[in-house]
């Protein structure tokens, strides 16, 4: 079995696809020692050894070295490679067993399971020291003992939910909670890496099931409504909580906080929750798990009388922060309703959250200050006016929600671009009138209407419907809005357009020569590649295989290009040659997808081929795994040698049955050449679409 990291597959990739780098340009990218890349390259030419390709470093930097034949080869292949985990997915699988182990668990033990050093794991601790230390967890290192954490338990139940937090959207949580309802399969049981194992298992299918079932009920007696991100957290919350008593891992509340809570509507939601939830599990809820469970729907409420968050007063609020904002963004948010209706609603919840002192997670702040640096600074300044208002400092995390109202408003504000009609009026001559006019349209804001001069200005706005009068000479009017402007418009009159209107203004600017030459290109390369999944699809065949052994299998498909003249007999003999001198070298067998691939570049076709093989009878072939497979579908394909075109799409449809979850279980299940067709035609597709929208991005 070939494993590469992930570093070493980005450089094997890079030198696939023949672009130029230097070990120096490697080593800087990736700040690692030239040593480093050397070991690496090492370790890539021992995998990669048995395709007679190996990676030499020349005068003009490094390159993969070895026949046409054999990197094509190899090209088709490496989708399929499994490369070794991340040094951030250790330290989150050790973090995840150490939450949630009673025991000590020894370093060697880390150390045999990721096969590394012992050194390596206590370094990988020294970052999970400093991560714990900011939830309030101590890490214990005892020599001969081992290591372990020591905490309050609501400091280790924080400390897991963070950990879901910061490795999954809530988007894929929103996912993983709505599908609760349906079963596992083996298959993606045994196909999910030991990260996702791991951290799903945490909260299980049955429990989460359960939870919604309550929460439905219990919701029906609330007299607020919760909003979708706090349902989610609620229901991990909750099974989090449950997973734990499962375990005997209990919270523990002060008497004083738990008698306060019980004086309140929470906590009568609370006991119902979990009385529900006892019924449906048989697990006894003790009294501080209710009022932990209180504390949280505390925290998700809307409103509150004891602070006065009535509706008025979030309303004046919220238009004073759009108001700010307008300002700092300098573009109008104020016509933007949704986000009005939007905010005035996320800030009845978090005004309430940051004067009760609950903290507020934000699992994207990481993403949202490096995608939106600009709209997290300009929220971070719109939102000092609500700090004065409510005394209180206001988290970063607080800040990129919000930021993300901000963002997306003023994407709903491009998207329904508001155009006002303008008259330009010029006194200069028909020479600057039009220049003006040419460099007015380019503005996206405006819709030129006419050209018109000072004697039929009154006839012009009688006839037509304009929002504003932009001219070069100063005139009153009482009637229409009139900008004055410098007939070469420079910068002082856009900023003076902006103001007067409101708006932010934007200039459709020239494209040069070399643009549109680069993107003709570009276009080129796209019709080249759809045309080139035509051919595949139309050389796409279906065929029943009877054999049991390796070499008829694979004659039985070429038989079947045989029949569909393809290939002729002699050409039947070169392509099985090829193929079979592959197969010495390992057939490629994916793991626990009863599917082989057999694949290679051959001067007999003229256009890329595909045979779809379905056995009558599974053979036993070794996997990547090294493990027996009992194989049921055999998918051969074919490049046109020296054709790039040709195997960059089917080099990508290789990538596709890595990629695509569902490529490989739709063939498996297909029974003709019209459905494999479709499926192929739609993994490519997908492959086209990303292209597509990368190039005209």
């Amino acid at each position: 079995m070939m494993n590469l990291n992930s570093r070493e597959l980005r450089l094997l990739n890079t030198l696939i696809d023949n672009e130029k780098i230097t070990i120096e340009d490697f080593s800087k990218h990736y700040l690692i020692t030239t040593r480093t890349v050397y070991r690496e390259i090492a370790s890539i030419n021992k995998s990669i050894k048995g395709f007679n390709v190996k990676i030499i470093n020349t005068a003009k930097g490094l390159v993969l070295k070895g026949e046409n034949n054999d990197i094509i080869n190899l090209r088709l292949i490496v989708p399929c490679f499994k490369f070794t985990m991340k040094a951030k997915t250790r330290k989150n699988l050790i973090l995840i067993e150490l939450l949630q182990s009673k025991d000590p668990i020894k370093i060697q033990y880390f150390a045999s399971k990721f096969r590394v050093s012992s050194a390596t794991i206590s370094n990988y601790l020294k970052d999970i020291k400093n991560w714990l230390v900011s939830k309030q967890i101590k890490l214990i290192s005892r020599q001969g003992v081992g290591v372990y954490v020591e905490s309050e338990e609501k400091n280790i139940r924080h400390a897991i939910i963070d950990l879901l937090y910061k490795n999954y959207s809530m988007g894929e949580l929103v996912s993983f909670i709505e599908k609760s309802n349906y079963i596992r399969d083996e298959e993606q049981c045994r196909t999910s890496d030991e990260l996702n194992i791991r951290l799903l298992n945490i909260i299980d299918f049955n429990t989460i099931s359960i939870i919604k079932k309550v929460l439905t009920k219990v919701k029906i007696t609330m007299n607020y409504e919760i909003e979708d991100r706090l349902y989610i957290e609620i229901i991990i919350h909750l099974a989090l909580a449950i997973k734990r008593l499962e375990n005997n891992e209990k919270i523990n509340i002060d008497k004083l906080t738990l008698a306060k809570l019980k004086n309140s509507e929470e906590y009568d939601l609370s006991e119902s929750i979990a009385n529900y939830i006892e019924d449906e599990i048989g697990i006894k809820i003790p009294e501080e798990e209710i009022g932990y469970i209180a504390i949280h729907l505390q925290g998700i409420r809307y409103g509150s009388e004891s602070l006065n968050l009535n509706e008025e007063y979030i309303n004046t609020m919220t238009e004073k922060i759009i108001e700010n904002a307008s300002k700092i963004f300098n573009i109008n948010l104020k016509k933007d309703l949704i986000l009005k209706k939007d905010l005035s609603m996320h800030l009845l919840y978090s005004i309430y959250r940051i004067k009760c002192g609950y903290s507020i997670r934000n699992p994207l702040i990481a993403e949202i200050k490096d995608e939106y640096e600009d709209a997290f600074n300009k929220s971070k300044r719109t939102l000092q006016i609500l700090e004065e208002e409510i005394k209180e400092d206001i988290s970063d995390d607080e800040v990129g929600y919000i930021t993300m109202h901000f963002a997306a408003s003023i994407e709903r504000m491009k998207s329904k671009l508001i155009k006002f009609n303008a008259l330009l009026v010029c006194s200069n001559g028909i020479g600057i009138s039009r220049m003006l006019s040419v460099k007015l349209k380019k503005v996206q804001e405006l819709n030129i209407v006419a050209v018109s001069s000072i004697l039929k200005l009154d006839e012009m706005i009688r006839n037509n419907s304009i929002d504003v009068v932009i001219s070069t000479v100063p005139i009153q009017r009482n009637d229409v809005k009139v900008v004055v402007i410098n007939p070469m418009f420079n910068e002082v009159d856009i900023k003076k357009l902006e103001d007067e209107l409101n708006i932010k203004i934007s200039i459709n600017e020239d494209k040069d020569e070399t643009y549109f030459n680069e993107n003709m290109e570009k276009l080129k390369a796209i019709s080249v590649y759809s045309s080139e999944i035509n051919k595949t699809v139309k050389n796409t065949f279906f065929a029943e295989v009877y054999s049991k052994k390796v070499g008829d299998i694979i004659s039985e498909l070429l038989n079947c290009l045989n029949e569909n003249k393809i290939i002729n007999d002699k050409q039947h003999k070169n392509v099985q040659a090829l193929l079979e001198n592959r197969e010495r070298q390992g057939t490629i067998i994916l793991p626990n997808k009863n599917f082989a691939i057999y694949h290679c570049v051959s001067k007999d076709v003229k256009e890329p081929t595909i045979v779809v093989g379905k056995l009558k009878t599974p053979i036993n072939m070794i996997n990547l795994m090294d493990k027996n497979e009992k194989v049921c579908t055999a998918f051969l394909m074919i490049a046109p040698f020296g054709k790039k075109e040709s195997l960059e799409v089917i080099g990508d449809l290789s990538a596709a049955m890595i990629e695509q979850a569902d490529f490989i279980q739709r063939i498996n299940a297909s029974s003709s050449i019209e459905v494999c067709g479709k499926i192929i035609e739609e993994a490519l597709l997908k492959k086209l679409y990303y292209q597509i929208e990368r190039i005209m991005n």
